[in-house]
């Protein structure tokens, strides 16, 4: 018990000692072209007291820096926010698996969370404002909801887990199979008795809807509604315009307006879909369809059925595309360890100068002394000690995706009962976004942070299987010593 005391107290030292070191080594937020998108909806709520939520980003990041600036008064404070919940986040992933795989694995698994503790990925997302912070601490919070139901059999806990599931839906539609699987768990894999099931089947499907009725009320008394923005297909297009069939096939008007964009885009040395979103093709088409007087949702469903066509015209492309992509994801991202560095400083001082999007600058930002900030903060050689301290989070070295995606597949034959149950639910998830990472978006690491709850618990789990392994053996030969010892004495 003392012993786990102690390492209690260390964990929590060290989440609080690399978020306090992270700020005395930047003590200023990182802005980044598209923050704008995700404050400017929250500036408008300060301003004007009207509580409009943006289109395309959701409410809940809105939330999140209305709460910070109000405690706060400005967007540092949405730095601190992320980092304080970010850290809550990691206290309870790793006590949520102390109380699930009991006291004997209390020392490798706190030692795996000091590494979750000092992971570059959370630490350097928490720096910015971008809504990554916030699938993290969502996704912690229903995973570990969900597996204290398992634990405990419990039905409040099970309705939490769908509430946050919902909530992170409502900010990016990553977690798909995580509601199917909750019910497919009930339904088939945990014994029980129909009313139980009937019960436990309303719960999932009554909190994961929840959110989404709040938002559909609140919108139902709003005075303005910003209309939704989806952008799955917007996206989609994104990784296959420059195989938009241009000769016949769908939408031939349209697509004669587009020709010389499209062609342009095929000639480039390096694709960039970022130049197809938000420079050339597709707000091309946004101003097509605004004339005919359509909706963000139609361009959506447009863009959806050009990269589908698109597909069709050339899929071995596509699919050379999407395996290239998905090696680079399994073997070149997740290792996060060179945050900050000064080409981000440089970045961040670059985006506050020259503007976001037309963002006008909002006095919460403060302006001068954050440039001021980032400007005397920028020198590698101060880096270095914090760079070596992330090196040391040796459970998200080498290759973590591509072991975690092991470490899942291994577990899913080695444990039993409703711990193979968590984890056939955290592999759905994990192997659906490997999937969605190397088709519909692109291998960037920043889109890894609300899957860094399973990394933890796949690349933990084996490592508790390993100390158990340790542990039965080191029994079994203290067994076998102490009956030779009586067969001796006996002798």
């Amino acid at each position: 018990m003392a012993l786990e005391v102690v390492l209690w107290a260390l964990l929590i030292a060290v989440i609080i000692g690399m978020r306090v070191y992270l700020w005395r080594l930047l003590p200023a937020y990182l802005w980044t072209r598209d923050a704008g998108s995700y404050a400017g909806a929250a500036f408008h709520w300060r301003d004007t007291g009207h509580m409009v939520f943006d289109g395309r980003r959701g409410p809940v990041y809105t939330l999140l820096i209305t709460v910070a600036l109000q405690l706060f008064g400005s967007i540092n404070g949405v730095v601190w926010l992320q980092h304080a919940l970010g850290g809550l986040a990691i206290l309870a992933i790793v006590a949520t698996a102390r109380i699930y795989w009991g006291r004997v694995v209390a020392l490798p698994l706190f030692l795996c969370g000091i590494c979750l503790a000092a992971y570059g990925l959370p630490l350097h997302l928490g720096h910015l404002i971008r809504n990554e912070s916030t699938l993290f601490i969502l996704s912690s919070a229903a995973f570990c909801s969900w597996w204290l139901a398992l634990k405990w059999n419990s039905k409040a806990w099970l309705l939490a887990a769908a509430i946050c599931a919902g909530v992170l839906t409502m900010t990016k539609n990553v977690f798909v199979p995580f509601p199917i699987v909750l019910v497919a768990g009930v339904l088939f894999l945990e014994g029980h008795a129909r009313s139980a099931k009937v019960v436990r089947v309303l719960c999932i499907v009554g909190g994961f809807l929840l959110p989404f009725a709040v938002l559909q009320l609140h919108n139902e008394f709003a005075t303005h509604v910003n209309p939704p923005q989806p952008q799955s297909g917007i996206l989609f297009y994104g990784r296959t315009a420059q195989w938009t069939k241009l000769d016949g096939g769908i939408e031939p008007e349209l697509k004669a307006k587009i020709r010389a964009e499209v062609e342009e885009y095929r000639a480039r040395p390096k694709l960039d879909n970022n130049i197809v979103i938000k420079r050339t093709i597709i707000p091309h088409l946004a101003r097509e369809l605004q004339k005919q007087g359509k909706t963000d949702v139609e361009l959506d469903h447009l863009c959806r059925r050009l990269a589908i066509e698109a597909v069709k015209n050339q899929p071995a492309a596509f699919w050379h595309q999407a395996w290239t992509d998905a090696y680079k994801l399994q073997v070149g991202e997740g290792v996060s360890n060179e945050f900050p560095s000064p080409s981000e400083v440089l970045d961040g001082l670059e985006a506050l100068q020259h503007g976001d999007d037309g963002q006008v600058v909002h006095p919460t930002m403060q302006l001068e002394s954050t440039i001021f900030a980032l400007q005397s903060h920028e020198d590698e050689n101060a880096f270095r000690l914090f760079h070596r301290l992330l090196a040391r989070s040796y459970l998200f070295q080498f290759y973590p995706v591509l072991e975690t995606s092991l470490a899942l597949c291994f577990l899913l034959v080695v444990a039993r009962g409703r711990e193979r149950e968590f984890f056939l639910g955290g592999a759905a998830v994990w192997f659906f976004n490997m999937v969605l990472l190397c088709t519909v978006g692109r291998p960037i690491e920043r889109y890894l942070m609300p899957l860094v709850p399973i990394m933890f618990w796949a690349l933990s789990g084996v490592v508790v299987c390993i100390w158990k392994a340790g542990l039965r053996l080191a029994g079994g030969a203290e067994a076998g010593d102490a009956a030779r010892s009586d067969g001796v004495a006996a002798a």
